[in-house]
């Protein structure tokens, strides 16, 4: 697949790695030194999709004071990767079938088409079969984007792949491979992961970081009412707040005061937190 300029769909729960799949694709091809450009259709406005895909003129609508270049354009000679293809306004369909079709495009408020040499890699969590059936996507542009598909399976299905990753994180963060315990791998093969790779390489990092503390879930059991479902968010956000570093046996003593004088103190509970040479 990288050596064609094929399209290529890739399907799969969040998290499983759709986009580092599309970029692998893209830098193992002939496009490599070219852009790679991302498009989340989640992440863009129903009323501004348009202008980002394809770009606008100057006085297209309201508040267009100058040209936009759109992705389409930023990825010219490179590679596309259209995430989430699935939520894509139903009437933004055609056009993106027509860009595929003849690799020409206007942009907002234009006249004359603009040609581009495009490979579009598109991603999705749905059922595209299944919105087909619903009338929510169009048939023929799903046929146009999945001339390749690709589905990745989420890691609950990858038991043997759970230990692999952890320890290919923790290397890529500078871990020492010795002190990744055998008990802790064992913990999460055992899990469902349901954020699949994402959730993985997340926990990987706050046990780096934080050592056992990075092994809580969530802050729930910990943190007082009010705090972050994210223990390690929570504790890394409060601690930037107020000049604090965590676990840094020189830590500023008035600082870690301060923390308990606006209501803190539970910080000072959790194990192998150390502010200031004060050790829980």
């Amino acid at each position: 697949l990288a050596a064609s300029d094929l399209p290529v769909l890739i399907e799969g729960e969040t998290g499983t790695g759709k986009e580092l799949l599309a970029e692998s694709l893209h830098e193992a091809g002939a496009r490599a030194e070219r852009p790679f450009i991302v498009f989340d259709c989640t992440a863009v406005p129903a009323g501004l999709m348009e202008s980002e895909l394809f770009g606008h003129e100057r006085g297209a609508f309201t508040g267009a004071d100058r040209n936009r270049t759109g992705v389409f354009e930023l990825a010219h000679r490179g590679t596309l990767f259209i995430d989430e293809i699935g939520e894509l306004d139903s009437a933004l369909q055609p056009k993106l079938l027509r860009v595929l079709e003849r690799q020409e495009f206007r942009r907002v408020g234009g006249r004359d088409p603009l040609k581009v040499d495009v490979r579009v890699i598109a991603a999705t969590h749905r059922d595209l079969d299944a919105e087909v059936a619903a009338r929510r996507f169009r048939e023929d542009l799903l046929h146009r984007l999945a001339v390749a598909r690709v589905e990745l399976p989420p890691l609950r299905r990858r038991r043997g792949d759970v230990s692999l990753l952890a320890r290919a994180f923790w290397r890529n963060l500078g871990g020492d491979q010795r002190s990744l315990p055998s008990e802790l791998l064992a913990d999460w093969e055992s899990r469902s992961w349901p954020g699949n790779v994402r959730q993985l390489r997340n926990a990987v990092a706050k046990r780096h970081a934080l050592g056992a503390l990075g092994d809580f879930d969530t802050g729930a059991r910990l943190a007082p009412e009010g705090a972050s479902s994210d223990l390690i968010d929570e504790i890394l956000a409060i601690c930037k707040e107020h000049n604090v570093v965590c676990g840094h046996p020189h830590a500023n003593a008035k600082n870690v005061e301060a923390l308990v004088a606006k209501g803190y103190r539970w910080l000072m509970t959790l194990p192998t937190l150390s502010f200031a040479g004060l050790e829980k």
